[in-house]
């Protein structure tokens, strides 16, 4: 690994890689279908925003009567990009005099533009955030309030032709979903983001931005849990969302991964997330547990060693996936390209991955695995430079609490971030007890338990604290499971398919596989085995066919569809995560205290 190293030190010297790179989608090398080329070019030219009047309510002459303080200011908003995508902001003639007129082009493969205004004061929740809007666009129009702990509500509006003409758009907080960070209450309105997000370009006029006085009618229904009618019904089957036994595993999937390993790169260690040229750290970590898990020791230690083998201390370049930069300890990027492309060496960032916390804790986990598997000190040194890494990021909150922060941002711009970052926090619990940590493990569960609450918080947040807490905290997984915001039901190549989506949205019919082998891994390993591997045989139904260098593989996508702004995703390859998580699930795994349930197939 090191000849491998330092070839590659070479490659960064001779390319100059240390200068800027236009940041690529999370998911690289994602394709656009000819359909969907097609739609973009057909996409119709931006007009002049003016004379249209169909809004949605009745205006008066004045529109001041209903706005309090107009922000149609660019001035007045910061913008912020995925580093790919780009944004124009400017003053225009809109429907009641200057508004803004927004040009955006996200990047190839899906993208985000955004732009935020800070506030300052009180607000009550019977004041509505409103405006006038018109689009000429593609994508979705993201409505965000962030308040001052970090917790994010949005509601997302596809752009399409019911907005050709001015439309109001009236906005409480009890309208809008919990998104992400802090918790899923929603008690000082802090920041208000506008954000633009999925594939293509337009133009989007605005008009009237702020708060507008109480009583108008809201946009959108009120947000809450949508329980299913059938949520307890007892017995076996689809409506029951239970089975007696497991479909047995299709040993195909493990076949895919191995062709994968073998195929993607000259090294064949790592793998990339969607057979495309992105190796990601978590997905990475996820293929080696499961090829430990089904006897495929060689083929772990090449992920392994790969990783342990990028720890070269003196490394002097800051974008080389290697766990030091110049002395010192930043851990591994989230993606890196896995070979040459587009003038980024092959095993560096693109332009701006993360260091994230969570991605080391699960390659500390994958580790921790090896060693109880084979006991084996193979990998001791960077078992105890991921430890301490982690350790170092420990902030403490009190004396009897904290958590460990983010990690490097935004390819190296910055370090950790305000606040911590639950999901994050559960996979380095799980990495402490796995060390012996106790005490560290002790104090992040104290912080989660006392931060993380609410029946709209992300989906991992009730599957991995089950996962990593244990049968104590089953009855989390009750929250996702009985909610039709969470769990849908929907077509994938001609059958009706049951599984979860990320988050609680009503208006998203799609489901998010990875999730959905989350949940059969946590009521299999809490002891609720019949509705486990309800949902681990529903994930038979996605099985896709692959065929690699003439191998007639299985595989899984991300995704059942492209909504959501899964636009990115393509259902006709295979996902390495998605099939860890399968693999997983079929073997009674649980991935992050390493205990095994023994399961039973029909």
């Amino acid at each position: 690994m090191k000849k491998a190293f330092i070839s590659i030190i070479l490659i960064c010297a001779v390319t100059a890689v240390c200068s800027a790179a236009a940041r690529k989608s999370r998911f690289a090398d994602v394709v656009p279908s000819v359909e969907e080329k097609a739609a973009e070019e057909k996409q119709p030219p931006a007009e002049t925003a003016r004379d249209e009047k169909d809004i949605g309510i009745e205006l008066p002459e004045t529109p001041e009567t209903y706005v309090k303080e107009a922000w149609d200011n660019p001035e007045l908003w910061v913008i912020g990009t995925d580093g790919g995508s780009s944004i124009e902001i400017n003053v225009c003639e809109a429907a009641y005099g200057p508004g803004l007129k927004i040009k955006y082009e996200l990047k190839k493969g899906g993208g985000w533009v955004q732009f935020n205004k800070k506030l300052s004061g009180s607000f009550s929740e019977k004041t509505p955030f409103a405006f006038l809007v018109k689009a000429r666009a593609t994508g979705d129009m993201e409505i965000k309030f962030i308040d001052r702990d970090g917790s994010t509500f949005w509601r997302k509006v596809k752009l399409d032709k019911s907005y050709k003409d001015w439309r109001s758009i009236i906005v409480y907080g009890n309208t809008l979903e919990y998104a992400w960070g802090g918790d899923d209450n929603l008690d000082a309105l802090s920041e208000i983001s506008l954000a633009f997000s999925g594939r293509g370009n337009g133009t989007v006029w605005l008009d009237e931005i702020g708060f507008w006085k109480e009583g108008l009618p809201a946009s959108f229904p009120p947000s809450g849990p949508v329980i299913d009618p059938d949520s307890e019904l007892p017995g076996m089957g689809e409506r029951q969302r239970r089975a007696e036994k497991l479909v047995p595993e299709e040993m195909l999937v493990l076949e895919w991964l191995k062709t994968v390993q073998d195929t993607s790169s000259p090294e064949k260690q790592l793998l990339p997330s969607m057979e495309c040229n992105q190796a990601q750290t978590f997905n990475n970590a996820l293929v080696a547990m499961a090829f430990i898990l089904k006897g495929e020791k060689e083929r772990a230690e090449r992920i392994l060693d790969f990783f342990s083998g990028m720890t070269f201390e003196a490394n002097p370049c800051p974008r080389i996936q290697n766990f030091f930069y110049k002395n010192e300890p930043r851990g591994f990027f989230q993606f890196v390209e896995l070979n040459e492309s587009r003038g980024t060496p092959a095993y560096h960032n693109p332009g701006a991955s993360d260091r994230w916390m969570g991605d080391m804790a699960w390659l500390l986990i994958a580790y921790k695995y090896y060693e109880k598997t084979y006991s084996s000190d193979r990998y001791g040194r960077i078992t105890e430079l991921l430890k301490n890494l982690l350790k170092s990021w420990y902030k403490a909150e009190d004396k009897t609490c904290g958590y460990v922060r983010h990690g490097w941002r935004k390819g190296d711009s910055r370090l950790h971030e305000d606040h911590g970052h639950p999901e994050g926090n559960i996979d380095c619990y799980a990495a402490f007890m796995l060390c012996g940590e106790n005490d560290y493990a002790k104090k992040i569960r104290k912080w989660l338990d006392k931060t993380v609450k609410g029946k709209s918080l992300p989906l991992d947040l009730y599957t991995w604290r089950v996962l990593a807490f244990g049968k104590d905290y089953a009855e989390l997984l009750n929250i996702p499971e009985y909610d039709l915001r969470y769990r849908k039901t929907t077509d994938f190549n001609g059958e009706k398919i049951t599984g979860f989506y990320h988050s609680a949205d009503m208006e998203i019919d799609n489901i998010w596989l990875d999730g959905t082998g989350h949940i059969a891994c946590a009521f299999i390993s809490c002891g609720d085995k019949h509705r486990g591997y309800f949902y681990a045989n529903e994930l038979d139904k996605f099985l896709i066919n692959r065929k690699i260098n003439g191998a007639a593989l299985k595989a899984f996508p991300y995704t059942a569809n492209k909504s959501g702004s899964f636009e990115w995703v393509r259902q006709d390859r295979g996902f390495v995560s998605v099939a860890a998580w399968y693999i997983f699930a079929k073997n009674g795994l649980n991935p992050l205290t390493l205990e095994q349930t023994d399961v039973e197939f029909r």
